[in-house]
């Protein structure tokens, strides 16, 4: 039996449970800080068993998923160099940025040859709590893996097969300058333009009968958890800041060709995104 610790019992850490702990030969404990998490998980058999702290259970795991919040990630890999742990022991993670998470699991677990892979999938919703498992989350979307410089990717792939996902090696620093652009800064742009139509309009409750599909696609993830959006901007910030100067110069060549009445570079800019986004659609 292979005893599998999943912290964290949101979306994400959820779904990676409710699939793992359906396979005869893993047990998944569910650990979260949130009581009623932990009993809907046991009584909706998402897990095996649960723990309020990872303290309690960590050193009876063989595959340990940190799917918190990064700076609760960074906290609990730090936690976890200080445990009794089993020698053969795999750690990995489910945060969307790795520079930060995969400098502090270098720093305190790989002296110690505490295997640790940094893992993040493109895959959940703006939706949030145990509540929303989804047994079918992870099926073909692409799921990013960083190893540390003692571990495989191969070694996690093998474990979480069951989920049907897309697996993918790549480099710390691809992987943050990735999401950036197509995570982080469209959730800015998404919060952002809320946050103006309700300066502008007034409480949405009071314009929302108004809103049509453009509206309502683009500000969709402008109803993600503030907690985690907030330490994922912070944690990815250098290549954030990056992107989102790009964008603001985007914006600026709207402005002016809009200012200045210039309808062929308006016609250039807004065919120029047409033709990419046909390009993105296609399979």
């Amino acid at each position: 039996m292979r005893n599998i610790v999943i912290v964290g019992l949101g979306e994400m850490g959820a779904s990676l449970a409710k699939i793992l702990n359906e396979q005869p030969e893993n047990e998944v404990i569910g650990v979260d800080v949130n009581d009623d998490s932990l009993s809907y998980a046991k009584d909706n058999n998402i897990v095996s068993s649960v723990a309020s702290d990872l303290d309690m259970v960590a050193s009876q795991a063989d595959f340990i998923i940190l799917a918190t919040p990064v700076t609760y990630i960074e906290d609990n890999i730090r936690k976890l160099a200080s445990l009794s742990l089993k020698q053969e022991v795999i750690i990995t993670d489910t945060g969307s940025t790795k520079r930060d998470i995969m400098a502090v699991a270098e720093e305190v677990l790989t002296p110690k040859e505490i295997h640790f892979i940094g893992g993040h999938a493109m895959a959940g919703t703006h939706q949030s709590g145990v509540m929303w498992a989804n047994e079918s989350l992870y099926k073909d979307a692409s799921y990013f893996l960083i190893p540390s410089s003692i571990s495989q990717t191969i070694d996690i792939q093998n474990i979480l097969e069951p989920i049907s996902a897309n697996f993918i090696s790549i480099s710390i620093e691809k992987h943050d300058e990735l999401m950036a652009i197509i995570s982080d800064v469209p959730h800015i742009l998404s919060f952002s333009l809320m946050n103006t139509a309700t300066n502008q309009l007034g409480d949405s409750a009071t314009f929302g009968q108004y809103v049509a599909g453009g509206f309502k696609d683009m500000t969709r993830i402008a109803e993600s958890d503030p907690k985690l959006w907030t330490d994922v901007l912070l944690s990815n910030k250098e290549a954030i800041l990056s992107s989102q100067a790009l964008v603001i110069k985007q914006l600026q060549l709207f402005s002016q060709a809009i200012e200045n009445n210039d309808s062929a570079t308006l016609m250039t800019l807004i065919a120029s995104a047409q033709h990419s986004r046909k390009n993105l659609l296609l399979k």
